[in-house]
């Protein structure tokens, strides 16, 4: 089965119309996890959306994300399908609904796809494999090297170094234990935040200091 998307059922298609009919010129993107960076982890799998609870600062940080001229992507694996815990269509539901959220709030989310496999699947796009990277890349005409990601565990910093990708480990969710449990970790990642308006922050700080250095380039 290959990797699953929340696109034409989300009120932010008026956002991905655009992207998809006329690929802009190659370029990064925001990746976020869903779980553990956005939404507050619960024991269990969220199955509904009365389980789903942004964690504190999170639609703000979104906002503020869209102010980047950047596609914004959240990316998450989701085996709760895979195991027959939830449906597409109530995954679906959840996705329209964050989004939707986000919108209310000023922000966007260009995109969610997600994995809908279990670990033992040995798929290509549960993360950390690539795959589902690779397929949204080619569809939003993204270069993955120019792109960051936010997430929560190991599987995500994989991820993000098999392709390259600038990635900044949230110590909410699972991020503390992962790293008191690995503190190597700390030394593989290129940003270490908080949370995800930490991590926004430290994004756009990088961003700012790209368009700076892009424009000493053309002055020389």
């Amino acid at each position: 089965m290959k990797y699953s998307e929340t696109i034409r059922p989300m009120r932010a298609a008026v956002h991905l119309t655009p992207l998809i009919a006329s690929p802009p010129q190659e370029r990064g993107a925001i990746f976020l996890d869903r779980d553990g960076v956005i939404n507050a982890l619960r024991p269990g799998h969220v199955t509904g959306w009365t389980a789903f609870q942004f964690l504190p600062g999170a639609l703000e940080a979104i906002r503020r994300l869209t102010l980047l001229d950047l596609p914004i992507v959240v990316a998450t694996n989701q085996s709760a399908v895979g195991r027959g815990l939830l449906s597409a269509d109530g995954l679906a539901e959840i996705h329209r609904r964050m989004v939707a959220r986000v919108e209310l709030a000023g922000g966007r989310i260009d995109l969610v796809v997600h994995c809908p496999h279990t670990p033992e699947d040995e798929c290509l796009c549960r993360k950390p494999e690539s795959g589902l990277f690779h397929d949204v890349a080619a569809r939003l005409n993204l270069k993955l090297s120019e792109s960051y990601f936010v997430g929560d565990t190991p599987s995500d910093l994989g991820a993000a170094r098999r392709l390259g990708m600038t990635f900044v480990l949230v110590r909410s969710g699972l991020g503390a234990a992962s790293l008191a449990q690995q503190p190597a970790l700390a030394g593989q990642v290129d940003g270490l935040a908080d949370t995800i308006a930490e991590a926004s922050r430290w994004i756009l700080e990088q961003e700012g200091a790209v368009v700076e250095a892009r424009a000493e380039r053309q002055a020389g």
